[in-house]
């Protein structure tokens, strides 16, 4: 079986922190109303960079959830010795089973690409369980932009990733009982992925040597890729408030 990038790895590669994924952030944390104070929870978090940025924005605790257990040794590592050990904290666990009690969170965020083969309707039920009632849960998805080929498409689910059109995430999040959704393009002009091949080699052969290098010419990651840049495959921020229960 040929070496695969974790979910965590993979999208470090194609989404640089500074280029692309930060602006996504900083874009989602404007949708959230975000602000100091505020309990928040990560899902799918991966290494951290995302929950070690809002903890520092907002000088506030935010958890961070991850079914990859090295990715939160790797977040814990990072938290410590960037001096913010106190104001964030990481588990790993299923995204749908997560560790807290109910009704916790003022802004709940999954990042559904940190969750390959995961349940994405049990996922948006576990982020909905957990957040207060009327608070935020915000999730950042992939979803097809145009009708996929369908090798392609079977390629993404052997890979586990299963993008859905918008309707069918929005109907997830309405079943989960979280309502007056919206929905934006995550990055400008539909670009959520580096496209220069120089600087995804680098980052692969950093997290992963050789082998790394060698993922990034499978056929999944050439698919995945393709359907990004050619903007069949793409990336939405859908934001809604969690109803109280009847």
């Amino acid at each position: 079986m040929p070496f695969r990038l974790s979910p965590t790895s993979l999208f470090a590669v194609l989404q640089p922190w500074g280029e692309v994924n930060e602006p996504i952030h900083r874009r989602v944390a404007q949708i959230a109303d975000a602000a100091a104070g505020q309990e928040a929870l990560c899902v799918g978090c991966g290494a951290g960079a995302a929950v070690r940025w809002w903890a520092r924005k907002y000088q506030t605790h935010v958890e961070g959830v991850d079914p990859d257990a090295r990715a939160i040794e790797n977040a814990e590592r990072i938290a410590r010795e960037s001096g913010l050990a106190g104001l964030v904290s990481f588990q790993s666990a299923p995204a749908t089973d997560l560790p807290h009690e109910p009704q916790v969170f003022d802004i709940t965020l999954v990042e559904m690409l940190h969750l390959l083969g995961e349940d994405s309707g049990a996922v948006v039920r576990e982020a909905a369980r957990v957040a207060r009632p009327m608070s935020t849960v915000i999730a950042i998805v992939p979803f097809w932009l145009d009708t996929p080929d369908k090798e392609d498409a079977r390629i993404l689910a052997s890979f586990g990733l299963v993008p859905h059109v918008l309707v069918e995430w929005k109907g997830r999040f309405r079943d989960a009982g979280v309502v007056e959704l919206t929905v934006e393009d995550a990055a400008k002009d539909a670009r959520w992925i580096s496209g220069g091949w120089l600087g995804i080699v680098i980052r692969a052969w950093r997290a992963a040597g050789w082998n790394g290098v060698r993922s990034i010419f499978s056929r999944e990651f050439r698919v995945l890729r393709g359907l990004a840049l050619r903007r069949i495959l793409g990336l939405s921020i859908i934001k809604g408030t969690r109803w109280p229960h009847p």
